[in-house]
């Protein structure tokens, strides 16, 4: 199955969370934490996205374990969901991910 960045749905609207899972990726010498996220929805043929952006990932692990919302999705719990800017007082943005 197709994978995509979940940045790819920054202007999509709402869509469903159904599974999520913490990943490690080699990448050169270093690991990096990322997410997969399942959608219910299928954009451009795509259901399965990832992201290492650290406010999103945040909403599902603390410290690498899963939050109660994580556990809740792994449950079987679906979250309406959206992605959103975050603007920062030193002027930065960062993508994050909001109830809908």
């Amino acid at each position: 199955m197709k994978e995509a960045s979940l940045s790819k749905l920054d202007d999509k609207g709402v869509f469903t969370i159904i599974n999520v899972q913490k990943v490690e990726r080699k990448v050169g010498k270093e690991i990096i934490f990322e997410i997969d996220l399942e959608t219910e929805e299928e954009f451009e043929g795509i259901k399965k996205f990832y992201t290492s952006r650290k406010m999103i990932i945040a909403k599902f692990f603390d410290n690498g374990n899963p939050t109660t919302l994580c556990q809740d999705i792994q449950k079987g719990k679906k979250y309406r969901v959206k992605i959103i800017t975050q603007k920062f007082g030193n002027g930065k943005e960062d993508y994050d991910i909001a109830k809908s």
